[in-house]
């Protein structure tokens, strides 16, 4: 039941079959090529990362992460020598402070085609924050309004002043977004699987309204009392490579508590990346960035064994780099290890004499995982154990 991103919206990992398109961690589609059966016989653990999102993953499912407890070493590692990797190093630092020793980039931006939305991305943005949900109705600030205005490409009714420092401006086109209730707010599909250059508009219409950049670490803060707009601008944020956190609190209103909960999410926002469309909300960005920072990074906090058993699949994409995009907060994970399966077969299993598989790949460290779990799976099968003699020095079967 792992949530798996895709073009066209979200799918779990037992719906995916051959042919349905996901992403890379270059942001880019690409196809699944073949799923394996559903198995619960290997152990789950649960990987816990820094932004509190979790997935379950089997033992033997790959990861491609940077040690960092020893320099910054990539590598290619299986669930289980992660988990084994946690507990050596808490063994050997009890009384330190924990840190986590497994991180893994953050995916770049969803790279997807422009598509026709019933409302302009921004003030669709715009409205999400600051607009009326029964009425075509906006809510702009007074020193906000020029800025706002400039980004709206529609007819506007009517402007009248509000209680406080503020205008509400009528807008008749908003009449084919409007709902029963503010409570039904939330980004539409449609629009978390826009261009990149539409969901960077909307992000802008969404910071305009109820956001903000803060001069302090040039942390970007949008807040909201609506748990599926938060959530959906979570998404959002993900889905454009920003890294971004979320917490929760009581909500108040002038220091009186409101019965509410206020769903306050956090990023950091640079100088080049276009989070908001005021001048006076972007001088607080910090410059662009020169080197990896924290925020370009999924810090795994924690894995723990599952001690119920999970039913599992994996399937094998057809990335350049053999990784596709799981889970709500988008970590780029493994292929599977259908490829040495599918190798052990063509070796040994077809009938075929003499036949010779080849793994190939850009360095030693690639071209092997084939051959490993091909291994594995032949130290682990009787049947095979009996005809296969394993070379490790040569790498050969």
């Amino acid at each position: 039941d792992t949530p798996i991103p895709t073009p066209d919206g979200w799918k779990q990992m037992g719906e995916l079959c051959v042919g349905d398109r996901v992403f890379d961690e270059k942001g880019n589609p690409c196809y699944v090529l073949a799923v394996s059966e559903i198995d619960d016989t290997e152990q789950a653990y649960q990987l816990t990362f820094d932004d509190g999102s979790m997935i379950i993953a089997g033992a033997r499912h790959f990861w491609n992460v940077q040690v960092i407890n020893n320099g910054r070493r990539e590598k290619l590692l299986e669930t289980h020598q992660m988990y084994a990797g946690f507990a050596a190093y808490r063994k050997q630092h009890r009384d330190a402070p924990f840190r986590s020793i497994y991180r893994i980039p953050v995916s770049q931006s969803l790279a997807l085609p422009a598509v026709e939305l019933s409302v302009e991305p921004y003030l669709y943005g715009y409205w999400l924050g600051n607009g009326c949900a029964t009425k075509p109705e906006i809510t702009i600030r007074t020193s906000d309004i020029a800025g706002v205005l400039r980004r709206i490409p529609y007819d506007i009714s009517s402007a009248w002043r509000n209680v406080g420092d503020s205008i509400i401006v009528r807008i008749p086109h908003l009449k084919n977004i409007l709902l029963k209730s503010f409570h039904d707010k939330r980004i539409p599909n449609e629009y978390l699987r826009a261009s990149e250059q539409q969901r960077w508009a909307l992000l802008c219409g969404l910071m305009d309204s109820d956001g903000c950049i803060s001069g302090v670490k040039a942390q970007s803060i949008y807040v909201s009392t609506e748990q599926c707009l938060a959530l959906s601008v979570r998404e959002l944020l993900w889905s454009l490579g920003i890294k971004n956190g979320m917490t929760q609190s009581p909500s108040t209103r002038y220091g009186i508590p409101t019965g509410e909960t206020l769903y306050t999410i956090r990023f950091t926002s640079f100088s080049d990346l276009p989070a908001s469309g005021l001048a006076r909300k972007l001088k607080n960005r910090k410059p662009p960035k020169t080197s990896p920072r924290r925020s370009d990074f999924h810090y795994i906090h924690a894995i723990e064994p599952v001690t119920l058993r999970v039913p599992m699949r994996c399937i094998q994409v057809s990335s350049p780099s053999h990784q596709y995009l799981a889970g709500y907060s988008m970590v780029p994970t493994h292929n599977s290890e259908l490829a040495a399966a599918v190798a052990l077969l063509l070796t040994c299993g077809d009938n075929e004499e003499r036949a010779e598989v080849y793994g190939c790949a850009a360095d030693r460290q690639q071209a092997s995982i084939v051959f490993e779990v091909a291994k594995d799976m032949v130290m682990m099968c009787p049947a095979l154990a009996k005809r296969v003699k394993i070379l490790a020095s040569q790498k050969r079967l």
